[in-house]
């Protein structure tokens, strides 16, 4: 990918990460319901943005990237995560509990209240399997118009299968990539489109308000009209067209955002870290409010409830890139001794 590209990606990626973030602290009666319509969208189209087609002709090596920067690092994490969830709850290591959420890492999904460790893990099997879903489309639909085509019929299929057989919860959360690939797939030929990039940049400065007033409008109509936040995960799509109105209304919007800004060196940081903030930052939500209550005492904290969400954010930022910080210099320091 050309250098002067990437800027606007690590952007996005960085605003993202941060909405992620701050949506985890919200509580399901507050105004979360608008991060949810769009953020992990975006994550899976701009993971299909950076796709190479050309590069994973090989599927046995794009198969070894995917296994090698996906699924390993969800296995070490998982077990980093659940060894700390044992520790932290004095847990018996063989009591029914315990041995089901060790086996739940080999299943990746964390619905069914699995995964209890970390359930934010679930996106890193999930976007694997999205990943070789993909690969295979992209395979037999290698024309613009038929990849678009099975893209619509995934669609399709991936809502049906959230409202008929929302029970249904398989290994590594394929039910979930079922949709997910349409993001996906549809982020990969945004970025192979020369024409939509041009436009998107042309329009840029009309495009981010109205898809952000768009989105916010579909998404609060969504969340009136069925109670519950869309929630990919937990395949809570709700309404079909307001599903995915609302996902690319914020996917557009703030991409758009992205390319107006296009350099940032915070931002851009945060996107190319955003694997290691989306991994730990339930970490840091488990022990800041204790830190907190300790610092500034009950009362205060109480006082502050409104800045809570923006000041877990900002803390949990900043605890990670100092640790990952360290952890590099330690590294280096190692390599070379």
């Amino acid at each position: 990918m050309p250098k002067d590209r990437i800027h606007w990606i690590d952007v996005a990626r960085g605003i993202g990460i941060i909405f992620i973030i701050y949506a985890h602290v919200l509580g399901s009666h507050d105004f979360r319901y608008l991060f949810y319509s769009f953020h992990i969208p975006l994550f899976f189209f701009l993971s299909g943005v950076v796709y190479n087609h050309k590069k994973y002709i090989n599927f046995l090596i794009f198969l070894r990237k995917s296994v090698k920067g996906l699924l390993i690092p969800y296995f070490i994490f998982s077990f980093i995560f659940y060894i700390l969830w044992l520790i932290r709850l004095r847990a018996d290591l063989f009591s029914p509990e315990s041995i089901r959420q060790f086996l739940s890492i080999f299943y990746g999904n964390s619905n069914n209240n699995l995964m209890l460790f970390n359930d934010t893990l679930w996106f890193l099997p999930t976007l694997f399997v999205t990943r070789l879903l993909f690969a295979g489309i992209a395979k037999f639909s290698t024309k613009a118009k038929s990849l678009i085509l099975t893209l619509f019929l995934f669609s399709i299929f991936g809502y049906l299968l959230s409202i008929f057989a929302s029970n249904i919860k398989l290994p590594f959360g394929a039910e979930t990539s079922i949709s997910a690939v349409v993001f996906y797939g549809l982020g990969f030929l945004y970025y192979q489109s020369e024409k939509a990039k041009l436009l998107l940049s042309k329009y840029k400065y009309f495009l981010f308000i109205p898809l952000l007033i768009i989105g916010g409008y579909i998404s609060t109509i969504d969340f009136n009209t069925y109670g519950q936040q869309i929630d990919m995960r937990l395949s809570h799509l709700n309404n079909y067209f307001f599903f995915y109105i609302a996902a690319f209304c914020g996917i557009f919007a703030w991409i758009s955002f992205s390319v107006i800004i296009n350099k940032n060196s915070w931002l851009e940081k945060l996107g190319r870290n955003s694997l290691i903030l989306f991994v730990w930052h339930p970490l840091v939500f488990t022990y800041l409010p204790m830190i907190l209550k300790a610092v500034l005492g009950i009362n205060v904290v109480k006082n502050l409830k409104i800045f809570i969400p923006s000041i877990h954010t900002v803390a949990s930022i900043i605890a990670i890139l100092s640790a990952n910080y360290f952890y590099t210099k330690l590294k280096l320091v190692f390599r070379k001794s």
